[in-house]
C-alpha cells in the first residue's frame, strides 16, 4: 500500500509531474509517533486506500507537519537501527519523505494549488 501526494487545482485536476510517495510503512510510523508532529490530524485526512483532496487554504497546515517530522529527526534521542528493524525506516529516508512533502507545499501555497492524496 502506498499513498501518492499530488499538486492539484482542485479535486479533478492533478499534476502528474509534481509528486510525493510516501515510502512503505511510513503511515505505521507517523500514527506511533504522531503526538510528536504538529498538524498530523491534518496529514491523518489522507486514505491511504483512497482519494482525499487538500485546498489551498490548508496546505499550510501539511506543511507545518512535514516541518514537524525534519524537527523531529534532527533532535531524536531515539536509536535509528530501532526505527530500521521496526518500520524499515532510516532518518534519511524520512526527512527526504518530509522535504519533498515541504517543497511540494511551498510550490502549492506559492500557485494557489491544493493537494490531492491518492492510495492504493
Amino acid at each position: 500500500m502506498s499513498l501518492v501526494i499530488f499538486l492539484a487545482q482542485n479535486s479533478a485536476k492533478t499534476n502528474n509531474k509534481i509528486c510525493v510517495v510516501e515510502p512503505n510503512n511510513i503511515g505505521d510510523f507517523l500514527y506511533d509517533f504522531k503526538d510528536n508532529f504538529e498538524n498530523y490530524n491534518y496529514y491523518y485526512k489522507f486514505d491511504p486506500y483512497g482519494e482525499i483532496y487538500i485546498d489551498n487554504k490548508n496546505v499550510d497546515k501539511i506543511k507545518f507537519f512535514s516541518i514537524s517530522i525534519t524537527e523531529w529527526v534532527e533532535h531524536c534521542k531515539i536509536d535509528e537501527n530501532k526505527l530500521i528493524a521496526k518500520y524499515n525506516l532510516s532518518f534519511t529516508k524520512i526527512k527526504i519523505f518530509a522535504k519533498k512533502l515541504t517543497e511540494i507545499c511551498d510550490f502549492a501555497i506559492n500557485n494557489g494549488y491544493g493537494l490531492l492524496g491518492q492510495g492504493d
